[in-house]
């Protein structure tokens, strides 16, 4: 193994985070206008829309909710969710493991889903700019290139200039995640953190991972990294 590629939300720090910090800016915006709504009974009417009907429509169904759709733009919410500057945290596996994996000469991507000035702004939030050799936020490369599409591993491997035989793949989504890794031979998996319960384990098949773990610092005996090495 020469590489490791790396997913970002929920795999190096927690995406609750940068929602929770959405909703609070959205919901700080519609408290100043309208006094009548809390700003904290706002952000848990949002979670609960979330949790009971996904991501697709919680600014609308809020709006509807509190008696403002017609006042407030849907798309104002919008671009203030994506637009914030979030205050976010790695998981505490995540520095001392990249730091190791590079000392051992590893070389580093991370490769992540989403709206790419969205995941610019996490980026830079958590500061992994430097830890990195390769950074691919796959809307960059077009929509139709999102996970499970393989084109974006497949640049991030010539880009770090190796053969996907010679990479894993670090997520923690089965239901994309490992897809194109597979198909493309390289090494994958999944990590199911404590505070994600729900995220199902994936199988060692071809739309799931060859290894599950719950910490980043079990890498060590997939790659075969001497454990001197990680301390």
């Amino acid at each position: 193994m020469k590489a490791v590629l790396f997913d970002l939300d929920d795999t190096l720090y927690p995406e609750r985070e940068f929602v929770t910090s959405g909703f609070r800016v959205v919901a700080r915006y519609l408290s100043a206008r309208h006094p009548l709504n809390n700003e904290e009974d706002l952000v848990r009417q949002m979670f609960a829309i979330l949790q009971r009907e996904g991501r697709g429509h919680v600014f609308d169904r809020l709006l509807d909710h509190i008696g403002l759709n017609g006042s407030v733009s849907v798309m104002t919410l919008v671009y203030l969710y994506r637009s914030q500057q979030p205050l976010l945290h790695l998981y505490d596996d995540v520095l001392p493991t990249l730091k190791q994996l590079r000392g051992f000469g590893m070389r580093l991507g991370l490769l992540t889903d989403g709206q790419a000035c969205v995941q610019r702004n996490k980026i830079a939030a958590l500061d992994l700019a430097d830890p990195f050799d390769v950074i691919i936020c796959t809307d960059e490369l077009g929509r139709d290139c999102w996970k499970p599409a393989p084109v974006s591993y497949q640049v991030a491997l010539q880009l770090l200039d190796v053969s996907p035989g010679q990479a894993i793949y670090v997520g923690d989504d089965a239901s994309k995640d490992f897809v194109a890794p597979y198909a493309l031979g390289m090494m994958t998996a999944q990590i199911i953190r404590s505070d994600r319960p729900q995220r199902q384990e994936s199988p060692a098949s071809a739309d799931g991972a060859h290894w599950v773990i719950t910490r980043l610092e079990q890498l060590t005996s997939i790659l075969g990294v001497p454990a001197n090495v990680f301390g």
